[in-house]
């Protein structure tokens, strides 16, 4: 069978075309002048230069397969970006729809984001695909660009297209040299006093959703959206996981919202002049303070479904680390 996979350059895309490839699909990426192939080493894949915001290179990548995973997104939290934020991922995943309907895929399987889910209100009440969206007219573009994107999806499906969306949490596991998000573990491995963000997030392992993508793909019901997301932990609770798993006395402070929003304000002011990316923006520093936490249990039901505890992600988190430390030695 072959398939097109968009965003296979990338953390999530590349793990999941060496699922494909395991299972016997014939690859064909679709990826932009500059985008490196590293993390595919060892595997073979017939490669479409262009970007999703291409039609032309779109339609060239769609023709002659089966199904198409489109993963490419564009992530970053900045309001300089909104533009081409939108582009790729409401322009682009139109033109992968209006593809995918003017050939024979048989089945397009969306990776969308739990951001188009919305924001749940408390950390007592995770959301589930039933939330309704509560970020219209937010500053949180990537959110609504994930939203709009999959309306397209939708608006297809009524239209005779076969799809099915999944929306992923925060993804944790090994890209190339580096581990996921293992910059919540190097933070607690660096000081005694540690400063926290109030908000929490929902942990899942890359391998684990790649299964829940591919469970999609083959038990997913036409035009249904599913959540895959493991546990639901505070910032705080992270930290102290991880100090705990290491064996480490640390003391952890919240961090004062003026704070972070005095800072937001100088680094985005400083990456005005500079038009190089901030390390923390107004809509970071938002996020940061929010329960991001998500209820998986339509996809465990439907699909089979299941992740790993968080401890789990974390031991291999560590080991990751301390390996690549004594490497370097």
């Amino acid at each position: 069978m072959n398939a097109l996979v968009t965003g296979a350059t990338g953390f999530l895309g590349s793990h999941l075309c060496r699922r494909l490839a395991k299972d016997g699909y014939n690859l064909t990426i679709l990826c932009r002048p500059t985008s490196k192939t590293d993390a595919l080493a060892g595997l073979k894949f017939t490669k479409i230069v262009g970007d999703v915001g291409d039609s032309e290179a779109v339609e060239k990548a769609v023709t002659g397969n089966d199904v198409v995973f489109h993963a490419a997104a564009h992530g970053m939290y900045w309001g300089r970006e909104k533009e081409i934020q939108n582009q790729t991922n409401v322009q682009g995943t139109k033109n992968i729809v209006e593809a995918c309907r003017r050939t024979d895929v048989k089945r397009l399987v969306y990776v969308s984001s739990i951001t188009a889910i919305g924001i749940p209100e408390s950390a007592v009440h995770p959301a589930d695909e039933n939330f309704r969206f509560n970020l219209e007219n937010s500053s949180f573009n990537y959110h609504i660009s994930k939203k709009r994107a999959e309306e397209i999806v939708l608006d297809a499906v009524e239209k005779g297209l076969d799809a099915v969306i999944v929306n992923p949490s925060s993804i944790w596991g090994p890209h190339g040299e580096k581990f996921r998000v293992a910059e919540h573990v190097e933070k607690v491995r660096q000081a005694r006093i540690l400063p926290y963000f109030t908000g929490g997030i929902c942990v899942v392992h890359v391998e684990d959703v790649v299964e829940g993508i591919m469970a999609a793909l083959k038990r997913g019901k036409t035009g249904e959206r599913y959540i895959l997301g493991g546990e639901n932990l505070s910032l705080k609770a992270i930290a102290e996981l991880a100090a705990k798993q290491q064996n480490l006395k640390r003391s952890f402070v919240p961090m004062p919202s003026l704070v972070v929003g005095l800072a937001a304000a100088m680094l985005e002011s400083v990456a005005l002049v500079s038009g190089r990316r901030p390390r923390i923006t107004f809509v970071t520093r938002r996020l940061a303070g929010c329960f991001q936490y998500y209820d998986s249990s339509k996809a465990q039901k439907e699909l089979g479904f299941s992740a790993r505890d968080f401890k789990t992600i974390l031991s291999e988190c560590i080991s990751f680390i301390e390996s690549h430390d004594s490497k370097e030695k």
